[in-house]
C-alpha cells in the first residue's frame, strides 16, 4: 500500500482530494492530512508517507518550503506541487528544489489520480529493485567458498599448475570437468570506475556476484562452465564435450550482455579465445581472449571481439605525438575551447589502430596526463581541483576505457585546467584593481567591505584573494600602505607628527603610535631621532 498525505489550507479542498478518488482501490490510503506546511512537517514524524500533496500558498509554512524540507529529511517522499496559473513560476521553482510533478488548480480528479498513479509505480519499480538487491544479496552470503575461487584462477592464469591435485580440490567441491575441450571467453565490466565512485565495495562486490550469476546461467545451457574474478574481470572456462568455433558463442554471449543490461543496468564487453583439447591450453586460451579484449580501446563499449580479430603485437608507429601535445597545451594557454577540442581530436586521430597497439595508445595517452598535470604546476594551478587526490584512478580509467570515452575523459581535464588558468587570469586582473584602489584611497577611512563594494565582490572573497597572492590578510596590507607612506612624511621635520598620522588615514594618534611600533620596532618619534639629518 502506497502512503499519500494532503496538504492544504481550504478543507474544502482536502476532503475533495480525500472522497471524490477511491483511494484504496488504486493501493493508495490516506496516511495524514495538513492545514500548511508547519502541521505537515510534525505529522511527518508519527505517520509513513510516500507522495505528498502540497498546495503553494499556506500560512505558517508555504509548499516551497514544505518540499525542500521534506527533500532534504525525507528524500525517498514524491511530492506534488498544487497551484494556480498566477504561482506556475512557484511550480518550476518547486520542480528545481525537490518536487517530481506539479499540478495547475482548479485539477480534474483524474488528472490528480493520473499523477499520484504515476509517481505510485516509480516507488513500487524502486522497491523491486531493492528486493532484487536484497535476494541477491542473501545468494551472495551463501556462495561457494573462496578456495573453489582459486583453484579455478590457478587453473588458468599460473603457469604449469598442479593440473592432477587443482582438479581434485574443485571435485571436493563437486565440480569437475567431464569434457575434453577447453577455451575461454573474458567479460569486463565497461567503464568500471565509473562503478566504483558511484557504489561503495559491498555494492560492487554483488554486482560482480549478478553477473557471474548471469555468465554460468546463460552458458551453462550449452557447455558445463565455470566463472571466476580476476582484477576485477570475470573470467569463464568453458569445457565443450567437442571443438567448437569461437563464433558459436557469439550469439549467446550477446544474450549475457542483454541479461547484463536488464537486471544489472550495466554493459560488459567480451573477449573470446580459442578451443583445444587438454586443460592446460587453458593459458593459451586465456591469453587469446585477454589480447581480443584489448581491441576494446580500439571499438567502444559493449562489444564482442573474437581472439582472430587482433592488432599486430609488433606494431609499426610507436613515436609519441609531441607536436599535437604542444599544441593542445598553447591552446589551453589560449583559452580557445573550440581549438582545445580541436587539437584533442588530432592528438586522438595519432594514435591509430593500424599501427599502434592498446600498450601505445595508454602510454601515450597517460603522457598527455602528465604533461598536463606538470602544465598545472607551473602555472601554480591547485591540481586537486583538476585530476582529484588519487591520479591512480586515472591510470584506471585509462586501463579499462575504450578510446572516445579515455578521450572523454581527457577533454574533461583539458577544459578543467583552461577554465582554472583563465580563473587565476581574472583573479590576477581583480587582485591588481583591488590593490590600486588601496594605493589611491588608503589615506581614507576605507575597511574591507567599503573595497569589496568598489570592485563589486564579497568582503570573504576578497579577504580569500589576499591569502592566495600575498599570504596575508586585507588589514596588514592596508596597515603596511599607511606605515610605509608615513615613514617617508617623517624625513619632513617640519610635518607634525599628528598631521602625518591624519594624511595616512588614523584619525586617532594613540592609535596611529600603536600600529606604527608594530609594524616598524619603534613609535614615529623614535623613528624621526634615528633619522640622519
Amino acid at each position: 500500500m502506497i502512503h499519500l498525505m494532503i496538504v492544504d489550507d481550504e478543507e474544502r479542498a482536502r476532503t475533495g482530494i480525500r472522497t471524490l478518488i477511491d483511494w484504496p482501490n488504486h493501493g493508495i490510503s490516506i496516511a495524514a492530512e495538513a492545514r500548511d506546511g508547519a502541521e505537515a512537517i510534525e505529522l511527518l514524524k508519527e505517520y509513513p508517507v510516500d507522495i505528498l500533496l502540497t498546495d503553494i500558498r499556506m500560512p505558517e509554512m508555504d509548499g516551497l518550503t514544505l518540499i525542500e524540507h521534506v527533500a532534504s529529511d525525507y528524500p525517498h517522499i514524491k511530492c506534488v506541487i498544487m497551484s494556480g496559473y498566477d504561482d506556475f513560476e512557484y511550480a518550476k521553482k518547486a520542480l528545481a528544489i525537490g518536487a517530481s510533478d506539479y499540478l495547475l488548480k482548479p485539477s480534474r480528479r483524474q488528472e490528480i489520480l493520473d499523477t499520484v498513479l504515476k509517481l505510485k509505480d516509480q516507488i513500487e519499480e524502486k522497491q523491486m529493485q531493492v528486493r532484487r538487491f536484497e535476494q541477491l544479496h542473501a545468494g551472495f552470503r551463501e556462495s561457494f567458498p573462496l578456495l573453489k575461487e582459486k583453484t579455478l584462477n590457478r587453473l588458468v592464469t599460473t603457469e604449469n599448475p598442479p593440473y592432477d591435485r587443482l582438479l581434485a580440490n574443485l571435485r571436493i567441491h563437486g565440480f569437475e570437468f567431464p569434457h575434453l575441450f577447453f577455451g575461454v571467453i573474458i567479460l569486463q565490466i565497461d567503464n568500471f570506475h565509473l562503478m566504483q565512485r558511484k557504489y561503495g565495495n559491498e555494492d560492487i562486490e554483488l554486482f560482480k556476484y549478478g553477473l557471474k550469476n548471469i555468465v554460468e546461467e546463460t552458458l551453462s545451457a550449452s557447455s558445463p562452465c565455470a566463472a571466476f574474478e580476476h582484477q576485477d574481470d570475470l573470467i569463464v572456462i568453458i569445457n565443450a564435450e567437442e571443438w567448437t568455433d569461437t563464433e558459436t558463442w557469439i550469439p549467446i554471449i550477446e544474450k549475457v550482455q542483454q541479461n547484463t543490461r536488464t537486471y544489472l543496468q550495466f554493459s560488459v564487453s567480451a573477449g573470446i579465445g580459442s578451443f583445444d583439447k587438454d586443460i592446460s591450453h587453458l593459458k593459451t586460451s586465456y591469453r587469446e581472449a585477454m589480447k581480443a579484449l584489448d581491441m576494446k580501446v580500439f571499438i567502444g563499449a559493449e562489444q564482442i571481439v573474437d581472439y582472430k580479430v587482433t592488432v599486430d603485437d609488433d606494431p609499426i608507429y610507436t613515436s609519441y605525438p609531441l607536436a599535437q601535445e604542444k599544441a593542445i597545451l598553447q591552446a589551453v594557454m589560449n583559452g580557445d575551447r573550440a581549438a582545445i577540442k580541436a587539437k584533442l581530436d588530432e592528438f586522438n586521430e595519432a594514435l591509430k589502430p593500424e599501427g599502434s597497439s592498446k600498450e601505445h595508445v595508454l602510454k601515450s595517452t597517460l603522457a598527455l596526463v602528465f604533461a598536463l598535470y606538470r602544465f598545472c604546476i607551473e602555472k601554480n594551478i591547485n591540481t586537486d581541483k583538476v585530476f582529484g587526490q588519487n591520479l591512480a584512478e586515472l591510470t584506471h580509467i585509462v586501463e579499462h576505457s575504450s578510446m572516445d570515452y579515455i578521450m572523454h575523459a581527457i577533454l574533461d581535464i583539458v577544459l578543467s585546467v583552461s577554465g582554472q588558468l583563465n580563473e587565476k587570469k581574472n583573479n590576477n586582473k581583480l587582485f591588481q584593481s583591488i590593490l590600486e584602489y588601496i594605493q589611491q584611497h588608503y589615506y581614507k577611512d576605507i575597511n574591507r567591505e567599503t573595497v569589496a563594494r568598489e570592485v563589486f565582490i564579497t568582503p570573504g572573497y576578497l579577504s580569500l584573494l589576499f591569502k592566495q597572492e600575498l599570504k596575508t590578510n586585507f588589514l596588514d596590507y592596508l596597515h603596511k600602505i599607511r606605515i610605509d607612506r608615513a615613514r617617508e612624511l617623517l624625513h619632513n621635520r617640519s610635518l607634525k607628527i599628528s598631521d602625518i598620522a591624519h594624511d595616512v588615514g588614523y584619525n586617532d594618534e594613540k592609535y596611529f603610535f600603536q600600529v606604527f611600533k608594530k609594524y616598524v620596532g619603534m613609535t614615529p618619534t623614535q623613528y624621526r631621532n634615528n633619522l640622519e639629518d
